[in-house]
């Protein structure tokens, strides 16, 4: 039991770990609420709509600028005006009012699935749509409760546009480079850590691998950056390397910290132990200089050269302390352990991650920006979109139904709860999720009792009362920027508060928030509900669709390149195809580790393949390049000939992997057929590769030297493929089928 307690706190306290970052966005997310409490109170505007709509949209990672301030107004203006005369007719006729739900908000659904105006769309119609649902027990308020909701929306929207856009105004982008630079300094603290332990068995054991992954809020940020500043392509594109770049070092630290465990052996020598800690400080300083770089803004190519040669160094040593290594256990019988080459393996990949990619022409970056996306388009029905609309609809009446039966008024708090918590874009592990937005709402619940004992029983003045939400909602939103273990039942803690205390005002009376606080957690086990058996989506097949999806774009792309008919253009918009498939697998991998064993292991397996493919598809545009140069003509034929074996056995190899994959992880999908039967391996590309560079020395003296430079590009590219090539099918293997 002293065990269960000490890991849950010690989990707590990596999730809560401060930052000045987090503690900015939730100071501003609170000052939204109570202001717009301030002043929706001040103004007499009865409910919680006002501070919960507030509270929800200014959410960090969420700004209103004055375009979405005025959509929102001029929405929930008209909404205003056509609700009344509709419940007045709807009232006539029951039997259409679920109908109505239903068709509205499976509307809402469906339009804004894959924007990110949907919660500012769901909660303006819920609001005012609402008043339907007041207005069966309560005719006589219609108006008032529809004027009070679209007044609350009013000043709730003004407040944020006037924060978010003058007075307290937050970049997506600062903030975005300095999470990335915060994970890359617990990744050196805790790289450091496992380096000091496996030198020195006599050291505190290591505290339990971080279980946080910061990948959701970073590309959450991500899309923000990507809709609030339009960052060129290219700029874009090295925003996300360094996500990815933070993500990956984070799994390959974690991965280290399990091997700690078997520590140095001791008969490697004093050279051995010497040199690995150089290796160490050398990673070190690396991680150390990338974080100061991110927080200068440098990404990509924009890193100075001397900080790019330090992990290139790195690298070389490692290949010596690998040869050395690998020579003493053929020599040792005492060294027959494999975790000797592994921690040093795991080191040499933390050294890749650290070593960034070449800067690409100035022409591609330029052409990038001009080429539409290829990216195939949606079909007329969006199916994804439409099986959300269907489930958000039932939900929304379910929920109706449900509170229709309680006969009270109050629980019009089910209706708000449904469409808080029926997001689009997230599948599977509905059964955690509700469970802790339960908890959520019962931490809410708690600190509603709370506010009504202390507060409003020893306090008269309004400043007390705004100070306990102030506390309340900084306190929530700081738990919401946790990882998803706390993330839902932070934001959830939040919203019960401003539901329950904030609707019924500074007063002692515990039933009305009682039947508010019922409403909520009825709401959310009818999400789940419906959201569980209707259409169920889950996040680990989306996952394995999508990086299917991302290993044929990147094959397609080398088929275009070793036909030699491609040019810049084609490659940005290669590019572009990529980058957005990308982004989609990075989100499912991140929905996936709430899924369970299995749908966690697929994920971290994922993230590793598409760090693979990336590096695949840019020795793919190297070699598209170097071929587009006047001096490929000038090759002599057997260098062609054999090329061109080379490339087949490539494209063949990698469309061979490609296909098991498919056949053991996508049984209902159609696979292409393969150009051979059997499936060659990547020992059969090295012969091959010697051949073409003997061919190539045999001649090269008489070529110009651009195009010896073209050649050995290439060459060194060839044999990179096939290293990428076995790495990528090793990762593969370790997807767990279904």
């Amino acid at each position: 039991m002293d065990r269960l307690f000490q890991g849950f706190f010690a989990f707590l306290k990596r999730e809560l770990a401060p930052s000045h970052r987090r503690i900015v966005e939730a100071s501003r997310t609170a000052t939204k609420s109570t202001i717009t409490t301030a002043l929706a109170t001040a103004m007499q505007v009865l409910g919680p709509f006002g501070p919960l709509f507030a509270y929800r949209i200014g959410q960090p990672g969420l700004s209103l600028g004055i375009f979405e301030g005025a959509l929102t107004i001029t929405l929930a203006a008209a909404i205003q005006a056509a609700i009344v005369p509709i419940t007045g007719k709807l009232l006539d006729y029951p039997g259409l009012i679920m109908a109505f739900f239903f068709v509205v908000f499976a509307g809402i659904g469906y339009f804004s699935a894959h924007t990110k105006l949907f919660m500012l769309f769901a909660l303006t119609a819920i609001g005012t749509i609402s008043t339907i649902y007041v207005g069966i027990f309560e005719p006589g308020m219609i108006g008032w409760g529809s004027t009070y909701t679209f007044d609350g929306i009013l000043v709730a929207t003004l407040v944020m546009v006037t924060l978010d856009t003058v007075i307290w105004p937050s970049p997506p982008e600062p903030r975005l480079l300095e999470s990335i630079a915060a994970d890359l300094e617990r990744a050196r603290q805790r790289l450091q850590l496992v380096g000091r332990r496996y030198l020195d068995p006599m050291l505190e054991p290591l505290p339990p691998p971080s279980v946080r992954s910061t990948l959701a809020p970073n590309l959450s940020l991500l899309e923000s950056v990507k809709e609030k500043t339009k960052p060129v392509p290219a700029r874009l594109r090295a925003l996300l390397e360094a996500v990815v770049t933070a993500e990956r070092l984070y799994l390959e630290v974690e991965r280290l910290a399990v091997l700690e465990e078997e520590h140095v052996p001791p008969d490697m020598g004093e050279n051995y132990i010497q040199s690995l800690t150089a290796v160490l400080e050398s990673l070190n300083n690396a991680l150390a200089q990338r974080a100061q770089d991110v927080r200068a803004g440098l990404v990509g190519p924009d890193v100075p050269a001397p900080h790019v040669a330090a992990p290139h160094e790195t690298i070389l040593l490692l290949n010596d302390l690998n040869a050395r290594t690998a020579a003493a256990i053929d020599t040792s019988k005492a060294l027959a352990s494999p975790e000797v080459l592994g921690f040093t393996d795991g080191l040499q990949k933390i050294a890749y991650l650290l070593e960034p990619r070449e800067k690409p022409p100035e022409s591609i970056a330029a052409k990038a920006a001009v080429v539409e996306d290829s990216v195939p388009r949606r079909t007329f029905v969006d199916p994804a979109a439409f099986r959300f609309a269907v489930k958000l609809g039932a939900a929304v009446t379910l929920a109706l139904l449900v509170g229709l039966t309680t006969q009270r008024a109050d629980l019009q708090t089910i209706l708000w709860s449904v469409v808080v918590t029926g997001l689009p874009n997230t599948y599977g592990a509905v059964l955690r999720k509700t469970y802790l937005r339960l908890v959520g709402c019962l931490m809410g619940g708690l600190a509603v009792l709370v506010a009504m004992l202390i507060v409003s029983q020893h306090f008269d003045s309004f400043a007390a009362y705004l100070a306990a939400i102030f506390v309340v909602t900084i306190f929530s939103t700081y738990v919401a920027q946790s990882s998803e273990w706390l993330g839902y039942a932070g934001i959830q803690t939040g919203m019960t508060f401003m539901i329950c205390y904030v609707g019924v005002g500074p007063t002692s009376d515990i039933y009305k928030p009682l039947w508010r606080f019922w409403g909520i957690v009825l709401g959310v086990l009818t999400s789940g509900f419906v959201f569980l058996f209707l259409l169920p989506e889950y996040a680990n097949d989306k996952l394995i669709k999508s990086l299917d999806r991302l290993l044929r774009i990147v094959l397609s792309f080398g088929k275009e390149v070793m036909k030699g008919d491609i040019g810049e253009q084609q490659i940005a918009s290669a590019e572009q195809r990529f980058s957005a498939v990308l982004l989609e697998v990075l989100n499912m991998a991140d929905q996936a580790r709430l899924e369970g064993r299995r749908a966690a292991v697929n994920s971290a397996a994922a993230v590793e393949v598409e760090g693979i493919a990336t590096r695949i598809a840019y020795r793919f545009e190297v070699i598209a390049r170097v071929r587009d140069l006047r001096s490929e003509a000038n090759l002599p034929e057997k260098v062609q000939q054999i090329r061109a074996v080379l490339d087949e056995r490539c494209c063949s190899f990698f469309e061979s992997l490609l296909s098991q994959f498919e056949l053991a992880h996508l049984p209902k999908e159609p696979v292409p057929s393969l150009a051979e039967p059997a499936r060659p391996g990547t020992n059969d590309l090295n012969p091959l590769i010697d051949d073409l560079e003997t061919a190539g020395k045999d001649e090269y003296q008489r070529w110009t030297p651009e195009g010896r430079n073209a050649f050995f590009a290439q060459l060194e590219s060839y044999r990179r493929l096939a290293i990428l090539l076995a790495s990528v099918s090793t990762e593969l293997s370790t997807i767990i089928p279904p």
